[in-house]
């Protein structure tokens, strides 16, 4: 019991049902035969989907593996009561309910028989796992911006690799690079880096799916400076993370010199300008890729040793050309390296290209004494002339145009003619009552008078 004290948690892992015959094919995979070479203190049998938990465990983890489409499993703890998947906080449990199995994190579990009531699959055991921790391959130094290489890492239960089968599905490895913020290094205030993430799928890098081994590639593109690597296993309840020591990824050992060809028949050169205080120069091997501006792709290597590091590329017009590079070589200290540069982009612009000549030339400039007699009387024609007529042409149209739209006369404009006084009001008044007045009178003498006398 003693042993069990230092155990903070524990899987159930699930073994096949026997009445089926592919599952009892499972029970000899390498993945589940740690279950039977485990020593009987790390086992806990689960019968009729009961187990016991001794006293003095701190913390327990199990992860209940059932049919496909069944509900979560109910715990029913020794005291009779009942957890479900809602009420686990109120239990002092983490709980992550999954399509097929629940994981389930107790903190200083009750002592006595458990029972987990649901569709587990019959025959299982509980694996108690002991000093579960991470462990990362040291990187390789010194390291460069660009360079590929693989990494490895083992999930392990002390001298043992954790390589039960069901809990490798739950488990991915991320890998980060933190920068230092230190001002002196090109990485000052880049923050976190996310480089990787893989699982133990047996895909790319991994040599085997479920093997407790994780093994991927990691590219160092995101730039120079000063960085701590960070490594983390997660799950739905718990982290792994371990640091390594701060390291330093230099700038890339590989520069590239463009030059640009002088002549439309010439070709572009490409000059590889390797750091010798970093790698050994007679060990690179270069393999590249050409996109030309017209669509074209040309593929290219350079393996013969002591030839020149450079490579002429196809003059094929104006344009971007891009260019990609990956370098082969050794450090100094001998180390197998795999670089890849970052892509480039080689712009060519028309100048670079020589005026085409013509294959015959008019006569009249063949002969020099011509070709200056025709410049002098290009120099003596009329412009001033020519831009004065425009102009009074211009302003003809303009003043045209403002009597067809307002519908003035010329006369309008000729404001130097006095126009005639007209007379004033005062004057024609008098007039005007004269004649009413001689209307007045002339009046009764057109009226008969018809009356007769007295007598």
């Amino acid at each position: 019991m003693a042993r069990l004290i230092r155990y903070w948690f524990c899987c159930l892992c699930l073994l096949p049902v026997a009445g089926q015959a592919d599952s009892v094919e499972q029970v000899a995979e390498p993945g589940l035969q740690m279950l039977a070479d485990l020593p009987v203190a790390n086992q806990i049998p689960l019968l009729d989907n009961r187990f016991r938990i001794d006293d003095g465990i701190e913390s327990i983890t199990m992860v209940l593996f059932r049919r496909p489409g069944t509900a979560s499993i109910v715990l029913v703890r020794p005291d009779g009561s009942k957890v479900f998947y809602n009420t686990a906080k109120q239990h002092n449990m983490r709980w992550h309910d999954a399509a097929t199995y629940d994981l389930i994190e107790i903190t200083n579990p009750m002592p006595g028989p458990w029972q987990a009531v649901g569709r587990v699959l019959p025959e299982s055991k509980i694996l108690v796992l002991t000093d579960v921790e991470l462990d990362v391959d040291p990187l390789p130094k010194p390291l460069m911006v660009g360079e590929n290489f693989k990494l490895t890492a083992r999930l392990k239960d002390g001298e043992q690799i954790v390589n039960a089968r069901e809990f490798k599905e739950i488990l991915t490895l991320q890998v980060f690079f933190v920068s230092t913020n230190n001002k002196d290094y090109d990485n000052y205030g880049r923050g976190m880096v996310e480089a990787a993430t893989f699982r133990d799928d047996g895909r790319g890098y991994d040599a085997s799916a479920r093997d407790g081994v994780f093994t991927g590639e990691i590219n160092l593109n995101f730039g120079a400076g000063e960085w701590i690597p960070r490594f983390s296993v997660k799950t739905p309840l718990y982290t792994r993370e371990v640091e390594q020591e701060t390291l330093v990824i230099a700038r890339a050992a590989i520069g590239l010199d463009f030059v640009m060809a002088a002549a439309e028949q010439s070709h572009h050169i490409v000059n590889f300008k390797p750091d010798t205080s970093l790698v050994d120069e007679t060990s690179l091997l270069f393999q590249g890729q050409v996109n030309y501006p017209d669509g074209d792709i040309e593929m290219f290597s350079l393996t013969e040793p002591g030839q020149p590091l450079q490579f002429a590329m196809q003059n094929r017009g104006h344009g971007s050309y891009i260019f990609n590079l990956n370098v082969f070589g050794k450090m100094l200290d001998g180390r197998e390296f795999v670089l890849n540069l970052p892509e480039e982009r080689f712009l060519v612009t028309l100048q670079a290209q020589e005026a085409p000549e013509l294959a015959v030339l008019p006569e009249a400039l063949a002969e020099p004494e011509i070709a200056a007699e025709l410049i002098e009387a290009d120099m003596a024609f009329p412009w001033f002339w020519v831009i004065l007529i425009n102009l009074l042409i211009l302003i003809s149209g303009a003043v045209a145009t403002w009597f067809v739209l307002t519908g003035k006369s010329l006369s309008s404009i000729m404001f130097w003619r006095k126009q005639k006084a007209e007379p004033s009001d005062s004057v024609a008044a008098p007039a005007k009552t004269e004649d009413k007045k001689a209307q007045k009178n002339t009046e009764p003498d057109d009226i008969l008078d018809l009356s007769l006398p007295d007598d």
